[in-house]
């Protein structure tokens, strides 16, 4: 062997090691993930139904995806701070937001403003609460029906507490007004709790809410639950029908589920959600969510994608229609 011939291959052999150790480490890929830590951003405050379902959900995480869940509240705007934070975050799953209806639909298809499917991939959806319309029970109409004559004889004489601008109870109540031809003065509180607060304390005749938050006080007999915004009755309130059986097509769900950056990997968003399934199946988890009030219903990635669209979609029109 030639003595140039060995000083060549050192220096081609001194060459590829330069290279390859200044070269970064490749990505690990969808089979590897996850390496490290998830991080799951709550837009919204503590305490409150979605930080309680994200919590009891992923206290199980490491079990069934191989890292634990980091839940982070990120609140402002009615969850367009948090939105836009994952929106912009590396599509890679570390990152997450756990979507509401209020910000992750209404906002974006209605506002412009927050994020919604054209911004966030779906992973799965956890479960999801609907509406419900109460009233106090000293009021004198006893049903939706009967509600709905009185007001359409007392125009703007129902004080109808909302959840703010477009939120939980304000859109669905908007949509009914429309469908019916009722008038009512529709006054807007910071949040679900005090709107139910203003109902209770006098201030306004009726509001909507989840069944955790109403069910004490119908129970108790200070409010009449008169609808269900659902396709079907709400377990707790078996007597109590849906708007759609009473002749109005209104259904509004506040759903909670897992998003992520638009760009994702779908071997990726096929790992997390998958995991998600089994955390949601798992019994203490299940315990932890019925000791709130709710259940789980979960749904994959494809069909809440499809159903979270429609919404959007459906959304985007009737704000349109509202606001002329």
């Amino acid at each position: 062997m030639s003595k140039r011939f060995c000083l060549t291959t050192m220096w081609i052999g001194l060459f590829v090691w330069i290279c390859s150790a200044g070269a970064p480490a490749p990505a690990a890929g969808a089979d590897e993930f996850p390496t490290k830590p998830v991080t799951l951003v709550i837009p919204v405050g503590a305490g409150g139904s979605h930080d309680l379902t994200a919590r009891a959900v992923t206290s199980v995480a490491v079990n069934y995806l191989g890292q634990p869940i980091i839940v982070q509240l990120k609140p402002g705007g009615g969850g367009a701070i948090g939105s836009e934070i994952v929106a912009k975050a590396a599509p890679d799953g570390y990152t997450l937001l756990f979507g509401g209806m209020g910000w992750s639909t209404t906002y974006p298809a209605v506002e412009g403003r927050s994020k919604g499917p054209d911004d966030l991939m779906a992973v799965c959806r956890i479960n999801y609460s609907p509406t419900i319309i109460a009233a106090r029970a000293d009021l004198p109409f006893k049903t939706f029906k009967e509600m709905l004559a009185y007001a359409k004889a007392n125009p703007d004489k129902l004080i109808f507490a909302n959840t703010g601008p477009w939120g939980q109870a304000d859109l669905p109540w908007k949509m009914i007004g429309k469908q019916t031809g009722i008038k009512t003065k529709n006054v807007p509180y910071d949040g679900g709790g005090p709107a139910l607060l203003a109902v209770l304390g006098g201030h306004a005749d009726m509001t909507g809410g989840l069944v955790t938050a109403l069910l004490p006080h119908i129970q108790s007999g200070k409010l009449r639950a008169l609808a269900v915004l659902d396709y079907k009755r709400e377990e707790k309130l078996p007597d109590v029908p849906t708007a759609k059986e009473e002749g109005v097509d209104v259904v509004n769900l506040m759903w909670r589920a897992v998003l992520a950056p638009k760009g994702t990997p779908r071997p990726v968003i096929d790992k997390l959600a998958q995991a998600f399934k089994k955390m949601t199946e798992d019994k203490s988890v299940v315990s932890m969510i019925k000791q709130f009030g709710d259940e789980i219903q979960y749904l994959g990635p494809d069909e809440f994608g499809k159903l979270w669209r429609d919404e959007f979609e459906m959304q985007k029109e009737l704000g349109k229609s509202l606001k002329k």
